[in-house]
């Protein structure tokens, strides 16, 4: 009998060779979806399909050199919620408690800093480390308001305590992959870590728990890739659907939302060019994160069992920037999940040559899996 995807207090294997592969997908594969919603290619073309020295050199019709994917704030954050755990793990294999909390807040800080935004006076001064030296993450690239809003107050976002109560949009959402890819933890560990980090910015509740749960679908992903389900991405968000539904927190409208995105993929007889419409995708959280699953639902449906990874991936990352809503937020949520559900494979390599912070997510992503003790590359 194959294992739950989510268990309250176990989790993933860092020794699995899967692991280290979904970990590299998944950072890539959000980074990708995220650069093409932003760049705002795939409103206006046809994304490239070819693959090889004979593909073309941008999207249909531009006729000129092959375009930049530029990432967006989105995953600068994600890259430094990431290094925030590291540093957590640090201190572990050390022999030391860390306040996982404080660790991120302290990383949002320095990514505050790389924006050439002064330090907030009220706030502690935190220690450089590696990431804040790679060049990429000190791009400004259109940051969400409230992240800033927050963090330049000087005071560290609580649950009990909420900075910006109302605060509902999905800035929180899209930095909360990593927590999915932490090893040995259940979900019960896993959600007061990814609703602490996302209330430092976003007091909303909603926007808190769609946080934890996009945490809990990467989460799932993995291990429904290391079980070998024939649809992860479908398991993986029935697992989080359900494991959501025990959070003794606000709930419903994150849960209504994904019950939406689960009947909007399984629909025969759906316009794929309808479903961020069906879906509402827009600027809140629970919206935000159910586009982006509903396109990887969507494109994993349309081609069951994977035979062409790439196919799926492109696809996924196709409809969920192929509006006008937030593209890049949910091409990120949608590459992160499928990402971590299929592995490296199906990230197109002429996309990943484009990718403007390949070199930084992968210098991350290595970083992390040394510290957890992943098994090497073969």
């Amino acid at each position: 009998m194959p294992a739950p995807l989510l268990s309250p207090d176990s989790g993933l294997d860092p020794a699995w060779p899967e692991y280290a592969d979904s970990v590299r997908a998944a950072l890539l594969g959000g980074a990708l979806g995220d650069a093409l919603g932003a760049g705002g290619l795939c409103d206006q073309h046809p994304l490239p399909r070819a693959t090889g020295a004979d593909a073309p050199a941008g999207p249909r019709g531009t006729g000129g050199p092959a375009a930049v994917l530029q990432i967006s704030a989105g995953t600068q954050l994600a890259l430094y919620t990431l290094d925030a755990l590291q540093e957590v793990v640090e201190w572990a294999n050390q022999g030391h408690a860390a306040d996982e909390t404080a660790c991120l807040w302290l990383a949002y800080l320095r990514w505050l800093h790389t924006q050439g935004e002064h330090h907030p006076a009220e706030a502690p001064r935190p220690l450089p480390r590696r990431i804040d030296e790679l060049e990429v993450l000190h791009a400004v690239r259109d940051p969400d308001a409230t992240v800033l809003e927050a963090l330049r107050s000087g005071r560290m976002g609580e649950v009990e305590r909420p900075l910006l109560p109302d605060t509902h949009g999905a800035g929180a959402v899209l930095r909360s992959a990593p927590f999915g890819l932490l090893p040995h933890v259940g979900w019960r560990t896993l959600a007061p870590l990814a609703i602490n980090g996302a209330a430092l910015t976003h007091g909303h509740p909603e926007a808190q728990t769609a946080a934890a749960v996009h945490g809990f679908v990467v989460h799932a992903a993995v291990q429904a890739r290391r079980e070998g389900v024939p649809r992860p991405v479908a398991e993986a968000v029935a697992a989080a659907r359900e494991t959501a539904g025990n959070l003794t927190r606000p709930v419903a409208e994150t849960l209504a939302r994904l019950d939406d995105a689960v009947r909007a993929a399984r629909r025969e007889d759906l316009d794929p060019e309808a479903l961020p419409r069906l879906l509402g995708v827009g600027g809140a959280a629970p919206e935000t994160l159910a586009g982006g699953l509903g396109a990887a639902l969507r494109a994993e449906a349309e081609a069951p069992g994977a035979p062409d990874p790439q196919a799926v991936f492109r696809r996924a990352v196709e409809l969920a920037t192929g509006h006008d809503g937030a593209p890049a937020a949910t091409g990120a949520i949608a590459g992160a999940v499928t990402g971590a559900a299929l592995g490296t494979s199906a990230l197109p390599p002429e996309w990943c040559a484009r990718l403007d912070a390949g070199d930084a997510v992968s210098e991350t992503a290595e970083c992390w899996l040394r510290e957890v003790g992943a098994a090497p590359a073969a």
